[in-house]
């Protein structure tokens, strides 16, 4: 079986769509020339530039038609399409013959005329060779979930299928088709877990053929979805009406988990606004760590911070960490890592959910079982023409 080669920085198919509008009757050389006279700045940078700012970079770095077709790409596309950023547009044109050279000039095919269009039968085959289909199928079945949980089964994918077999590549890969999906919203992203939408759901429907099992299975990934939802909402009521000191309790449990040592709870007499201390390594290094629990429904403001990172000198510690129910004031938010004082980490209550999730606290994880007739298995009671063996 010919191994395919998956669009590499696979960029949103909104991006690809600008990319190819601007690129559309551009001659080979001028873009290639652009993409080189880029690529030198990037290799032997004079000075450093800010590359998100291509207002700023392009006129300085690039001339004559290089710096015109750069600021086309940016101004043109709604400063969607960086010019720093054109090498995965590039091949998803490429991979998916979306464009073609004709006398040395870039044009669209007529494949590609229908991806800008939107045409569902067009994205569809694009999803399926790249992979696409198979995460979104993932994470309807497994989701809510972090990037780990879908890597498996997109691995296997990549090491069985195309070129891809390094783990960073395919680690790489994956990254940018979750992002590809959130972009067209057919998964959610909340903090770092991930979750298919109705759309997902109906674009699985449609296109979404079994892939190595039942994953895409619109029934079974709605069951899951409304199951997982209601499991979620569940927990954090319950983390709502729990005893204050019991919740501390619980976050010394979730802190173990996540591979903390020495974890405690503090003496409330004596807290100094600490509740729960432990040991974590950071590199080569071990380090003392307090945290200060929230369990409330206004947001945590600036002022918690302070107070906090007033109390490091008496735990010895070096960081602090602030878990709420709830959320954080703008103001908490910008004072957290502020320069020159000790970094504070803010765990508001959905990224609390992730983590108990995450660590099955509070959450069992039970798998659907799908029966499918075996045929083969029952090929011994059969006669050779088929009919009942007398």
């Amino acid at each position: 079986m010919e191994r395919r080669q998956l669009t590499p920085d696979l960029p949103t198919y909104e991006i690809g769509r600008r990319f190819l509008q601007v690129i559309d009757g551009v001659s080979e050389s001028q873009y290639r020339t652009m993409e080189k006279a880029i690529y030198e700045h990037i290799r032997s940078p004079k000075d450093p530039f800010n590359w998100k700012e291509p207002e700023d970079w392009i006129p300085r770095l690039l001339t004559d038609d290089s710096r015109d077709l750069a600021l086309r790409f940016w101004r043109e596309s709604d400063h969607l399409v960086n010019p720093r950023h054109t090498f995965g547009p590039y091949y998803l044109c490429r991979i998916h013959q979306l464009s073609s050279i004709r006398n040395g000039v870039i044009q669209l095919t007529e494949r590609g005329k229908r991806f800008v269009a939107g045409n569902e039968k067009v994205l569809a085959e694009m999803d399926d060779y790249d992979g696409l289909l198979l995460v979104l199928s993932e994470v309807a079945a497994k989701g809510p979930g972090r990037r780990r949980d879908f890597e498996d089964r997109y691995a296997e994918f990549c090491r069985a299928q195309t070129t891809y077999a390094a783990d960073s590549s395919i680690i790489s890969s994956l990254i940018y088709r979750l992002n590809n999906l959130v972009d067209r919203r057919l998964i959610d992203k909340s903090g770092h877990s991930y979750q298919v939408t109705h759309m997902g759901l109906e674009h699985l429907g449609r296109h979404g053929a079994v892939i190595g099992g039942d994953a895409s299975n619109p029934a079974i990934a709605r069951l899951s979805q409304s199951s997982n939802a209601k499991a979620r909402q569940q927990l954090a009521e319950f983390l709502q009406s729990m005893n204050p000191y019991k919740f501390e309790h619980l976050i010394e449990r979730l802190l173990n988990e996540m591979g903390y040592d020495g974890v405690a709870v503090t003496a409330p007499s004596n807290d100094k606004g600490v509740d729960v201390v432990g040991d974590i390594e950071l590199g080569i290094s071990r380090v003392r760590e307090v945290i200060q629990v929230k369990r409330q429904q206004s947001n945590v403001g600036r002022g918690i911070l302070d107070s906090l990172r007033g109390s490091l000198h008496r735990f010895d510690a070096v960081r602090a960490t602030i878990i709420t129910t709830s959320g954080f004031t703008k103001g908490a938010q910008e004072a957290a890592f502020e320069k020159g004082v000790a970094p504070i980490t803010l765990i508001d209550g959905e990224t609390l959910l992730d983590l108990l999730i995450e660590h099955n606290i509070g959450i069992r994880r039970r798998e659907i079982r799908i029966l499918e007739f075996d045929g083969e298995s029952l090929s011994q009671f059969e006669t050779e023409d088929g009919s009942d063996a007398q």
